[in-house]
């Protein structure tokens, strides 16, 4: 039987699966809260987790979870972490995530939680710059309604500009956690919650 909500980590609040939201961090320990996301999920035999990001954010979300999950190995092995890489349109970075996706259920996953770093790192953003992630963000909120899914998206507000804070940030996901608390998103744009 498929779970309605699973827990978020990042606050004490469940989450309904099919949700798509933001995280916003600027310390050490919003960045480690945020990867508790994650854990759950690796600790939780019957969910599936997805890490997306740039080679610097999913290293350090790596190295993160190698302290705090005892399981990571296993996940790893068994293909209930994936780890994707971004350096691809949008089109193909959201061909990646929904075939992983349908892999973890064709695999049994209850649930699948998806955490994506939107940091700058070192590397230029891939494709069309800002644009390509405004469009994979829009992209990500329809898909987040056809699978038993929570994607969590962390922006690093250090070194994110801030027409993508805005732009993709506020508004392409419905809830936020700022400040330790999980809100609704006053700035969710609903024209984009229903496209393909």
């Amino acid at each position: 039987m498929r779970e309605s909500k699973i827990a978020l980590g990042i606050t004490d609040d469940e989450v309904p699966l099919g949700s798509h939201l933001i995280h916003f961090w600027n310390t050490d320990e919003e960045f480690e809260s945020g990867v508790r996301f994650l854990r759950l999920g690796i600790d939780n035999q019957s969910e599936y987790c997805v890490l997306f990001g740039h080679d610097e954010a999913n290293a350090r979300v790596m190295e993160t979870l190698r302290k705090t999950a005892s399981d990571l190995d296993l996940a790893l092995e068994q293909r209930r972490l994936v780890v994707l890489r971004r350096d691809s349109s949008a089109g193909a970075t959201l061909k990646k995530i929904e075939d992983s996706f349908r892999t973890a259920i064709r695999s049994g996953a209850t649930a699948i939680r998806h955490l994506g770093i939107l940091g700058m790192g070192r590397d230029p953003l891939p494709g069309k710059g800002a644009s390509e992630v405004i469009e994979l963000e829009t992209s990500v909120t329809a898909l987040a309604h056809r699978y038993p899914c929570v994607m969590v998206c962390m922006y690093d507000v250090n070194t994110v500009s801030g027409h993508l804070l805005l732009a993709s940030g506020f508004a392409t996901h419905s809830l936020a956690v700022w400040n330790e608390e999980l809100k609704e998103n006053p700035y969710f744009d609903k024209s984009d919650e229903g496209m393909e």
